[in-house]
Formats: C-alpha cells, structure tokens, sequence
C-alpha cells in the first residue's frame, strides 16, 4: 500500500497560527489546491485573544480587544440612499433604531473570528412584546460559524438551498405523575440538541437526542428562500473563506507575553539584593554569631543545620572579614526596547495607531500621528467596502420580506475623522473656485462641473447633471427692491415722484 493513499490529514501550519493545523489531503502529495484551502479559524483560540483569558497569552492578549473595538466604533453605522423616499426613511430607522446593536456586533465577531452567520427573523403574530413596526423592520440573530452548516444552490451560488442550526435547549424532565417531589426542590431539566432545518419551502425541527422530528414545531416559509448570509471578513479565494484580524498579530502578541513573563521573573531576582560574606574562620563566625549551627564538644559544624536570622541586628566579625550586598544589574532597560519594537510590529501588523493603545508619546509629531492613522483610515474604507454587500443583502430581504420590490439601495458613511472632514471641506472651497474660474472663461461646462464635485464623498447625493440643473432652477431667492410712488410733499401739480423703498418686513 503506498503511504499517500492512506493520508487522511497533513500538518499545514506551524503553532504561531491561529489557523486550523490540519486539512484534508485527496491522496496525493502535489496537492491541486492551495495549502490552506478548507482550512477555518481556530474560533476559541480567537475569542480567548478577544477576551485576554488564556493562561498563555494573557500578557500580550490586551491588544487583541482595542484592535477589534477601535475599528467596529470607526466604520460607524451607514445611511441608505434611495429614489424612493419611504423605503430610505424606513430602511435608515430599521439601521438606527432596529439593527444596531445586532450589525456592531456582527461586525466585531466577523473581524475576530473571520467570519459570522446572520438571520432575519420576523416576529410572529402571537407575540405579545412585538410591535406592527417591529415585525415590519424584523429582528436580526448572529449564530457561531461552528454552530451553522450551509449549503448553496448549485444552479445559483447565491441562494441557499439548506441551512441546519444547532442549538441546545433545556426541556423539563418526565416527573412520574404518582412521584411527589419534596418541598423547595427545583424541576429537574435534561438538554437537548436541536436540529433546525431551513430550507425555501419549510422550517423543520428535530430532536438529535430523542432521535425524532417535532412536527407541532414545522411550520412552511412564505418568503420562498433562506433569510441567512454568511458575512466573512477580508475573503480570500485561496482560502475559501474569511480571515481574521488576529491572525496577523498572533505571533508578536505571543512574543511580548513571553518577553514580558521573562522580565517579571528576572526582576523578582533583581529587586531582592544578595547578602554576601568574607569570613576566613567560618566556624569562628558561626560559633559568635550562630552558635546552634556548631557542635560545642567537637567544634564541627552540625550537618544540616539551619541559619536563623531573626533578631540578628549586629553581627560579631573579624578585622579581616567583610560583609557586603550583592545587586545584580536589572534587565529592564533592555526589556523595555524590546517591548516597545513589539508593540510597534503589533501595531503595524494590524494596521491600527498607537493611540488606539493609548500610547501617545509627549514629543510625538504630527507627521508621525498621520504616518499611523492614514494606514488606519485606508483600512477602516477597505472595511466598508467589505460589509457593504452584506447591509444591502440585509436590506433586500427584509423589503422583500415586506411584500416590496427589493433593489440594491446605495449606502453612505460619515467621516472617519473631523479633521479630514474640515480638510475635505478646505479642498472643496478651493476647487469651487477654480471651477467658477474656468466656467467663466468658458473652458468647462456646468455639467463637467456637477461631475468633478460629485466625485466628493459630501455630494454623492447629487442627480445626474441634467437633473440638478433642473432641479438648481427652483432655487430660493432674494427679493428684488420694490419701486412705488410716494406723494410730492412741494404739492404742484399733485403728480409723485418714484423712490426706492425697501420691502417692508413681516
């Protein structure tokens, strides 16, 4: 039998990975997919990170939580933009009032543990907490990538065809009807695994422990498809999936857990200094100062004899003896370079500043502050644009979910900064001018203009050119002088003379 085609699993990864460190291998050597291919994330290990909660990690893994934290908190929250006003309106009250918290929290589980499974869920009719407004806006579950499998349409990669969810639920225990339980006692419960099955047509329940279907549970599904989507973060093709933020800082956050355990333990030696003694009658000394340690019929010291140093302020020597301290020169210097070149590869690995650390140094330039938060900035856009598909899908499904015609509505962001914002408009006001520069000398037209100032982030609202200059038209304006006739106060022939008096204010 040739080894190869008895390989079922092959070491891909070395220990400083947070990736699975096995993957299938289809019997042969040269593989024909990418060697991380099919390989996850090992979510506990991501998540003990998150939580600084790992015996092994746990003094470097203080970082792991702002790098999350810092970039969930700066992609923000977007608005919808639409032609139709009341499903904008409604779609950017479901975001600010109805998802928000569900959508932060998808964002941070999918940058830590690379990907996360999100539901749509609308509130049934029989219940009594749920509002008509709620159940129009819909409810949104966030479920472990471990606790999902997924399978999609092979005619329409896009749909899912069936989705089963794990959960565990606790149910109360079969009591004999005959059995009287004692008084204060509790009722007994047993866990049971719960299959839920969804698919286009019907949502199925069974019950792995009992090994038998809840049919009281079925219900069908009136949408005609699967309200789930699989967000991932930074997809990679080669890898099938998502990747977490972590897995690039992992290895130096390992590293600065263990540089910073070796100063704890070198510093416990370094901060205790050493008694050190110069005797050249050691049992002399002894007998003066210890005499329990010396045999008084022998003059031998006593094996095993102990040193006891309570209430020993004043010590007998020699002329010739010496007694001095040992202190041991400390490492910490040393560590403290070290320490601070780690927390400069965390910080560039993850692309987040150092102040997302609150480390700002007094004499920090303002050149090196815009070196860190530029990367960050790119960073936080390059997420946006990441989730951006997801919200939308959100969006669809639950208009259509509302007996409305779905479409991929726009989303827009606020600023990641108020600084870029003033600078932003400090650039708009300059080229304003040059555009009323060149228009007026009849270089560009009005609607090479409308183009180039749409191209800013603060007027992606506006129309088509023809649309906002028709639009630009109805414009509000001030009022013109009014011209009356005011009597002639010489009398003559009673005819008046015009002035110009201003309108008079309401």
């Amino acid at each position: 039998m040739k080894i190869w085609t008895w390989v079922s699993e092959q070491i891909v990864s070395a220990g400083q990975s947070l990736r699975s460190t096995w993957r299938i291998v289809n019997g042969s050597y040269f593989a024909n997919q990418p060697a991380y291919d099919k390989t996850v994330v090992d979510y506990d290990l991501a998540r003990q990170l998150y939580r600084n909660d790992g015996t092994d990690t746990h003094l470097g893994a203080g970082f792991c939580k702002p790098i999350i934290d810092n970039a969930v908190s700066f992609i923000g929250m977007p608005s919808v933009a639409s032609p139709n006003e009341n499903l904008e309106a409604q779609l950017n009250d479901n975001i600010q009032i109805h998802w928000r918290p569900k959508l932060q929290e998808m964002l941070r589980n999918a940058m830590r543990d690379s990907k996360c499974i999100l539901r749509i869920y609308q509130p049934r009719l029989d219940d009594p907490l749920a509002t008509q407004r709620e159940r129009e806006a819909c409810r949104l579950m966030i479920y472990e990538p471990e606790r999902v499998t997924i399978t999609y349409d092979p005619r329409n990669p896009d749909l899912i065809s069936q989705a089963v969810i794990v959960t565990k639920v606790n149910f109360p225990d079969e009591v004999q009807p005959n059995v009287d339980p004692p008084r204060g006692s509790k009722p007994q419960i047993k866990e049971h695994e719960i299959w839920e099955i969804l698919t286009p047509d019907r949502t199925r329940f069974y019950d792995k422990t009992m090994n038998e279907w809840l049919t009281s549970w079925e219900r069908p599904n009136p949408w005609g498809f699967v309200a789930m989507i699989e967000v991932f973060n930074e997809y990679d093709s080669s890898l099938s999936g998502g990747q977490s933020d972590l897995e690039s800082v992992y290895p130096f956050i390992k590293a600065f857990h263990e540089v910073t355990l070796q100063t704890l333990k070198a510093h416990r030696y370094h901060s205790i200094p050493k008694l050190k003694f110069q005797v050249r009658d050691i049992v002399g000394f002894l007998k003066n100062n210890f005499p329990d340690t010396v045999d008084p019929e022998t003059g031998q010291i006593i094996p095993n004899s102990a040193i006891n140093w309570q209430g020993r302020e004043v010590l007998v020597m020699d002329q010739e003896d010496d007694l001095g301290f040992i202190e041991m020169s400390s490492v910490l210097s040393e560590s403290k370079v070290l320490l601070e070149f780690l927390i400069d590869c965390i910080s560039i690995a993850s692309e987040t500043p150092e102040w997302a650390f609150m480390r700002v140094e007094g004499g920090t330039s303002q050149g090196a502050m815009n070196a860190q938060t530029t990367p960050f900035e790119k960073k936080i856009d390059r997420k946006r644009t990441m989730f951006q598909e997801p919200i939308q899908m959100i969006c669809k499904m639950v208009t259509l979910i509302n007996q409305q015609q779905p479409e991929r509505v726009e989303l827009t962001w606020e600023e990641i900064r108020v600084e870029t914002l003033a600078q932003m408009a400090t650039a708009v006001q300059q080229l304003v001018v040059s555009y009323d520069v060149l228009l007026e000398r009849q270089l560009i037209s009005d609607n090479t203009a409308r183009e180039g100032l749409k191209l800013f982030r603060i007027f992606r609202k506006m129309k088509a050119p023809e649309s906002e200059a028709q639009d630009a038209k109805s414009n509000f304006k001030l009022p013109m002088p009014q011209t009356t006739t005011a009597p002639n106060p010489s009398g003559g022939n009673g005819k008046g003379s015009t002035k110009n008096i201003p309108p008079v204010k309401a």
